[in-house]
């Protein structure tokens, strides 16, 4: 793969150990409800999960929508668009929601046809954010709500690497996500894009178990594909594995919530 157009092209083409991590990460949780309350999402609602990948986060806003709404899930890779079709037809919503394999950018929805929209951890990755910000508004009825979750890679950390061995990390992985500090401008960017009564809330929390260990897992591999010396990055990985295991590590990678109406 190109490094230069690395960022969209490791989602077209994922190999299996990365597909099996994100079986795990993409699975919702009762914790996560802080990053959706704000959309007020409920029955009977049109909602677009924008990057739905595996279709766990679609399973949730499924069950929100009830029979009477709808879900669409749309996403780049053909393997994601499968297992996410397959588990909302295993769970039963096979006629309550519609899976969309996409090419580009674009929401597969007519104008103002969708009560809600939420893109959860995709927006670091697009070409052009501020056109997708416009296919959002385009999609979204009057007074429907769009949420918009991301993280901010340049508030992320990481101990007890310490910020020297972080920032090494970050120059190498960087070549992974096209805008890696998304989350500081989403508020501007929705405002522009022509929604109102923006909201910003910023969920930080810890994790000292080691949890976002497949996260870390790929923002290594991340780093060797822009360059890190392979025995380097794994020297890294194996003192943050070290540090699970001592018990001293910790990870905070900020998420920005931001939720505007049309």
């Amino acid at each position: 793969m190109a490094t230069d157009s690395y960022y969209r092209d490791h989602w077209l083409d994922i190999d299996e150990q990365r597909l099996a991590a994100y079986q795990q990460l993409f699975q919702w949780h009762p914790s996560m409800e802080p990053l959706l309350a704000a959309a007020e999402i409920g029955d009977g609602h049109s909602t677009v999960d924008y990057g739905c990948g595996p279709g766990g986060l679609t399973l949730e806003l499924a069950r929100r929508v009830g029979a009477k709404g709808h879900v669409h899930g749309v996403d780049l890779n053909e393997t994601f668009v499968a297992q996410a079709r397959e588990a909302l037809d295993k769970a039963g919503y096979a006629d309550s929601s519609t899976i969309h394999h996409i090419a580009d950018d674009h929401v597969p929805l007519r104008d103002a046809s969708a009560d809600r929209l939420v893109c959860k951890n995709v927006l670091e990755y697009v070409s052009d954010y501020s056109a997708v910000m416009a296919e959002f508004y385009r999609v979204i009825k009057p007074g429907g709500i769009a949420q918009l979750i991301d993280s901010d890679w340049g508030m992320i950390a990481v101990e007890p690497l310490g910020q020297e061995k972080l920032q090494e990390l970050l120059s190498f992985a960087q070549c992974a996500y096209n805008t890696p500090t998304i989350g500081r401008v989403l508020y501007s960017e929705m405002k522009q894009a022509g929604f109102s009564n923006v909201r910003v809330k910023i969920i930080a929390s810890a994790d000292t178990k080691g949890r976002l260990l497949p996260v870390l897992n790929n923002f290594i591999g991340y780093a060797k594909v822009g360059g890190m010396a392979a025995d380097r990055a794994d020297a890294l990985l194996e003192e943050i594995k070290a540090s699970i295991n001592a018990g001293i590590f910790m990870m905070v990678l900020p998420q920005f919530i931001v939720t505007g109406i049309k």
